[in-house]
């Protein structure tokens, strides 16, 4: 292992440099054993002003009574020595029997999304270690796996939950746990040790008390053999994999092979794609766009994770818009009109929104947004309840059959925020506490119409 400065030295190369220079907060997940005392210890020494920076995590799911509440014990006291604030969280699990560890697991994140919010914060830090890796990549490949399983544990990750995400940093993932328990014990770092660790019931413990030894028996430096394996296949890894939808796994050149070869069938026919084809079905494999036209009057799109193609009738052909903006931006849309995107910085001098000028809640600014044709289903929040309006049942309301006719919406992956000069989302406004806000305006072209939309 090494020296305790190179040590030190190393791992803040796994740090964001904001984070190091205490421009930023973070939430450490602390249970009271050795990984995760140890990176609380490594975390404080570089983070300036560990005081004000760092929000110690602790969850007791009272699933091994007395001994959880030691762990407590312990945590409560090296926060206090450390002059560290501290949210603990009692979540009792001991009457669960089955699923325990993933319930456990749900309520972590559940705890952490909450945190996040309440400090400002995003970054959340776990103290896995080399061992957790390579138990991981052999859990994979018992369970049964494609080449993706065997990446392991992420150093990043991002979880998303709704319209929020957190990004968990584990730093610890090249070392041992023998190390990290050595450190402690040469350093005095007091840990306690999970009890349940010793018990077989679960296939990790299975796999980490009885596999591992065996496999160290035949080579010693096992650990180290399959990480190198790991990030070998992640090094030469070129090929994009979908991580989403009935390909999730596969590559995209594969993906892209089934997709074209349904084409064909489903068209009876060999059709020509030219790149820019290929181009468009790669966008909707990776979620970049939402549907595209292909040849032949056939739409290529996706619907709640499935990749589907749909034959246009003549007498049903309608110009597919479906288009990513950023904000601030303008897009030219099909009724001549622009509309234009702004950032406003102090939401007390917004306007009263109208038909052609709305103002949006500023957590739109970290989501995906689409300039889209209505769908059928769609539907918009208008009272403040769980239960949401048909969008064509407003429609049916509205007078202006050639407004109606050409509807275009304004939505993020998963919510309708705008249906363009007639209807906004209310889960969209903006709120009081609200720093900045969207300015979208509809605003007429002095120059002619355009049938084609672009950002």
């Amino acid at each position: 292992m090494l020296s305790n400065s190179d040590l030190i030295k190393h791992l803040k190369t796994q740090i964001p440099r904001k984070i190091v220079k205490g421009e930023e907060k973070i939430i450490i997940g602390y249970s009271g054993g050795p990984d995760s005392r140890f990176l609380l210890e490594i975390l404080f020494k570089i983070i300036k002003n560990p005081e004000k920076n760092i929000i110690v995590c602790h969850l007791n799911y009272k699933i091994r009574n007395s001994e959880s509440d030691l762990d407590q014990k312990l945590v409560d006291k090296t926060c206090k020595n450390m002059n560290l604030i501290i949210e603990k969280f009692t979540c009792d699990l001991s009457k669960e029997k089955k699923g325990i560890q993933e319930k456990a697991r749900d309520l972590r994140f559940e705890v952490f999304f909450k945190l996040s919010e309440k400090y400002s914060t995003k970054y959340i830090f776990l103290g896995h270690n080399l061992d957790d890796h390579v138990e991981t990549i052999l859990l994979n490949l018992i369970r049964g796996t494609n080449i993706k399983g065997l990446y392991g544990i992420k150093n990043k990750s991002t979880i998303k939950s709704s319209d929020k995400k957190i990004e968990i940093i584990r730093p610890l993932l090249n070392l041992k746990k023998h190390d990290i328990s050595k450190y402690c014990e040469e350093n005095n770092l007091k840990f306690r040790i999970d009890s349940s660790n010793n018990s077989n019931n679960y296939s990790r413990n299975l796999i980490r008390n009885n596999v591992i030894p065996e496999f160290k028996k035949i080579n010693p430096k096992v650990l180290d053999s399959i990480d190198s394996l790991s990030k070998v296949i992640k090094n030469n890894s070129t090929e994009k994999i979908l991580d989403f939808g009935e390909f999730s796994g596969l590559s995209l050149a594969l993906a892209k092979k089934i997709i074209i070869e349904r084409l064909i069938l489903d068209s009876n026919k060999n059709i020509f794609l030219n790149k820019n084809h290929h181009l468009m079905i790669e966008n909707v494999l990776l979620g970049k766009s939402k549907s595209e036209n292909l040849p032949d009057d056939i739409i290529f799109y996706e619907n709640k994770g499935e990749f589907l193609l749909k034959k246009v009738l003549k007498n049903q052909k309608k110009e597919i818009i479906n288009i990513k903006v950023k904000v601030p931006s303008k897009i030219n849309l099909p009724t001549g009109e622009i509309l234009k995107l702004k950032i406003v910085n102090n939401t007390q001098n917004i306007k009263k929104n109208n038909q052609k000028k709305i103002y949006i809640n500023e957590k739109y600014l970290e989501q995906n947004l689409f300039i889209r044709n209505r769908k059928e289903g769609d539907k918009i929040s208008q009272l403040d309840t769980q239960i949401k309006t048909r969008v064509k049942k407003i429609l049916s309301n509205h007078k202006n059959k050639q407004e109606k006719e050409n509807v275009l919406i304004f939505s993020t992956d998963s919510e309708i925020i705008w249906i363009l000069g007639i209807r906004q989302s209310i889960d969209s406004y903006v709120n009081k506490h609200d720093k900045k806000a969207i300015e979208l305006t509809i605003l007429k072209n002095s120059i002619q119409p355009r049938r084609n939309i672009k950002a």
